[in-house]
């Protein structure tokens, strides 16, 4: 069940965001909206490489950060019934919903009976899932991504920044992120070469 509480559910849903391993030797964050046609391209063509690379190997860590665009007039609700998911561990559940879904909850003319469905599959109780949303429990979270994005200089989505040191803006292909990373990791002496090399010694 969505906790009514907001400090609770905020915190909830601020740890749900991130994935990784807490020893990972560097983070991505991204910066994304639901609605974007170009962030939908990333996590089709490219979100998922990475994941089975880099994240659930423990490698990299990976957050994601809500910003959402002018004139996407569903990307508010849309980031609150992701977030409003994670209070409960069920924010990337959610994520990947809206992604495979875009088209058709986009296209409603009310998304929130989409929203409430998809949190039905992912077996969230409906009824303060609905109350979570519709309320905006979560509007100082969001509000904090989006103050952070715009105090970053950041205006368009999706937008990456690896290790507080490399940004990459767009839809971008797996092999400019695995050229990145795969830098950084050699650079933090983290890669699957340093390893090998250390072992043989």
């Amino acid at each position: 069940m969505v906790p009514s509480d907001m400090q609770v559910a905020g915190e909830r849903a601020d740890r749900a965001r991130l994935r990784g391993s807490e020893d990972a030797a560097f983070q991505i964050v991204e910066v994304s909206d639901f609605q974007c046609p170009f962030c939908r391209q990333f996590y089709d063509e490219a979100y998922r490489q990475i994941d089975s690379a880099y994240i659930s190997t423990g490698k990299v860590s990976y957050l994601w950060v809500g910003y959402a665009n002018p004139g996407h007039g569903r990307a508010w609700p849309s980031i609150s019934a992701s977030f409003c998911a994670g209070t409960v561990g069920k924010f990337w559940g959610m994520h990947d919903l809206l992604f495979d879904r875009q088209e058709e909850w986009g296209a409603s003319p009310d998304p929130f009976d989409d929203f409430v469905r998809y949190a039905g599959e992912l077996n969230i109780d409906v009824e303060s899932f609905g109350n979570c949303v519709r309320n905006s429990l979560l509007a100082p979270l969001m509000l904090r991504d989006y103050t952070s994005v715009m105090r970053a200089g950041i205006s368009s989505t999706p937008y990456f920044i690896l290790a507080d040191s490399i940004a990459i803006r767009g839809a971008a292909d797996f092999a400019t992120f695995q050229a990145a990373i795969d830098t950084l990791l050699v650079l933090r002496g983290a890669s699957d070469s340093e390893a090998d090399a250390n072992e043989g010694n």
